[in-house]
């Protein structure tokens, strides 16, 4: 079995897996939570591969993070284009705090339309290969000015990535919000408040191991890096309805991709669909990128659902070649 394999053999890992790595999210709006995450799948991919695929990561800032992931996943280099790309909407933070001998750095953060990408740093002790690390509790409020009365979709995941070459645990979080207005949420900034409580080795298992004990609180702000998006035309596809487990046509409109995601809309009347089974972004290269995570957001009327995916990792829409959405690929170019 090749890397390809295991990468698209993962999209039906079982979702209990899933959901026990992810965490609960709060945000100061209502909140329809629904975060799959493709992300997880790809590494565990990569752990039966063996440990020591990612045990040394290579890179000071989430930039090179994922510059190593891309490569890691499509088996190339990513082209230079793609790296200005996520520079362009990349910030440094550089905040960190220490409780005893731990120090965790809220490292850097790459920011889109409906998603912000986040690279935290643990060092400070001695991390074992081969093993899990995270956090026994998270808790983060993110926060932008909105107008009052729209409702919100927010969720995250955070996830262990390996060590880099300093020996340094690095965790990425992945936060996705839309509203019930549009598939866009605005240019104001984040203002997220973090939380991170007991540092903890292999947080899967029923005999997790405490590693450090203590609290690492973190406030700050992130400007918001918009991209122009490519509007698709309307498209009829073939999808599992969530709530009857049958396939049925459904007409995907309003479709808006970025370059860290997509939006649309169907109609609500009839249940929600497992869009995200099927949906991906398919590269010039012949490569694909899976769908990281998402959610979606009924309309004020209810009749129609407001649907908001990030990609796992950020593309450089000039190298986008067709979407795709259910059974059908939408030509991009």
């Amino acid at each position: 079995m090749n890397r390809e394999d295991l990468y698209q053999g993962f999209q039906g890992v079982d979702d209990d897996i899933l959901e026990r790595s992810e965490q609960v999210v709060s945000v100061p709006m209502p909140i329809r939570r629904r975060l799959p995450v493709a992300l997880v799948a790809a590494l565990l991919a990569l752990l039966l591969m063996g440990a020591g695929v990612i045990t040394v990561i290579y890179g000071d800032n989430i930039q090179n993070w994922f510059a190593h992931y891309f490569s890691t996943v499509t088996g190339q280099e990513m082209s230079e284009g793609h790296k200005s790309l996520i520079d362009h909407l990349s910030q440094d933070i550089r905040l960190s705090q220490t409780v005893g001998e731990t120090t965790v750095t809220v490292d850097s953060v790459t920011v889109g339309d409906t998603v912000f990408y986040l690279l935290l740093r643990v060092e400070g002790i001695t991390f074992k290969p081969g093993h899990q690390y995270n956090f026994d509790k998270v808790f983060v409020d993110v926060s932008s000015d909105l107008p009052e009365g729209i409702g919100t979709m927010g969720g995250y995941s955070l996830q262990f990535q390996g060590l880099d070459g300093d020996g340094a645990a690095l965790m990425l979080m992945e936060f996705s919000t839309s509203t019930g207005e549009n598939f866009m949420v605005g240019t104001t900034p984040w203002n997220i408040h973090l939380v991170l409580e007991n540092l903890i080795r292999d947080p899967w298992f029923d005999r997790h191991k405490m590693i450090t004990e203590g609290i690492w609180e973190f406030d700050f702000s992130i400007e918001r890096q918009p991209t122009e998006p490519v509007s698709l035309p309307d498209t009829e596809v073939r999808v599992m309805n969530r709530w009857t487990g049958e396939e049925e046509l459904a007409m995907i409109t309003d479709i808006e991709l970025t370059s860290t995601g997509i939006g649309f809309r169907y109609d609500f009347e009839e249940g929600t669909l497992a869009i995200e089974r099927n949906l991906e972004v398919i590269l010039t290269n012949g490569e694909r990128i899976l769908y990281g995570g998402g959610g979606d957001v009924p309309t004020e009327d209810g009749t129609k659902l407001i649907c908001a995916y990030h990609w796992m990792i950020p593309v450089n829409l000039s190298e986008v070649e067709a979407v795709r959405i259910g059974d059908v690929e939408i030509p991009v170019r």
